[in-house]
Formats: structure tokens, sequence, C-alpha cells
């Protein structure tokens, strides 16, 4: 992290050409990784909804051959179960997925935050 930090004094000396280029490959890598994300989260949840409706479509069949009120409840007590648990599951693949997307290298667009602005010399004058 400190080598993203130190190198960003280097490159906030570049023409604003080359620092135009620059942003340009931070954003779009940015973006990347963004839509990359956005695609994962999709599909995942694709495939949970597929598996959730198949076993609902299971339940409905089982339902059928059900010969009184205890069966049914019985029926129904475990489906909630295997629905909860389901969707317990799901969550934390979700949050497993978001944590794995923030904990990844962002050394492209850390030297971003650390330049210093137009007006701000905070590195030629002594202090403020």
């Amino acid at each position: 992290m400190d080598q993203h930090v130190s190198g960003s004094e280097h490159r906030s000396k570049l023409s604003f050409k080359e620092t135009g280029a620059l942003e340009l490959d931070a954003m779009t890598w940015g973006a990347e990784r963004a839509l990359k994300a956005m695609v994962e989260y999709q599909v995942e949840t694709l495939r949970f909804l597929a598996r959730r409706a198949y076993c609902n479509l299971e339940f409905m069949r089982h339902l059928r051959h059900c010969r009184g009120p205890q069966d049914i409840a019985q029926l129904q007590q475990s489906w909630l179960k295997e629905c909860v648990a389901d969707y317990g599951e799901e969550a934390g693949r979700l949050v497993a997925s978001g944590f794995q997307l923030s904990a990844g290298d962002v050394g492209p667009l850390q030297w971003l935050m650390y330049r210093p602005g137009p007006g701000d010399r905070r590195g030629n004058s002594g202090g403020a």
C-alpha cells in the first residue's frame, strides 16, 4: 500500500495529457471490475432463483400426494426449513462475493485518491 502512496507523488508530476490517460485507464479498470462483479451477482442470483423455483415445484408435486392435514403441515414445515436455509446460504454467498470484490487490488485507483489537487501545494511548502 505504501508503494502506491509514494508512487502517487511521481505520477502527480506528469503532464495533463499523460495524467488524463492514466485517469482513463484507472476509471476503465474500476468500471471493468464493477461490471464483472455485477455479472457475478446476476449469475448467482439467477442460479439461486432457478434452484428455488425447482424446489417450489417439487413442494407442489409432493403436496398433491398428502393424505391429510398432518401430512400437509409436515411437508410445509420441511419446505419452510429448507427455504430459510437456502436463503441464508444465498445471502452468505452474496456477502462473500462483495467482500471478495472489496478485498481486491485497488492500486490502479489508489493514486487518484492521494495525489494533490490543482491548487494544492502540500509537497512544495513546509506547511499550510
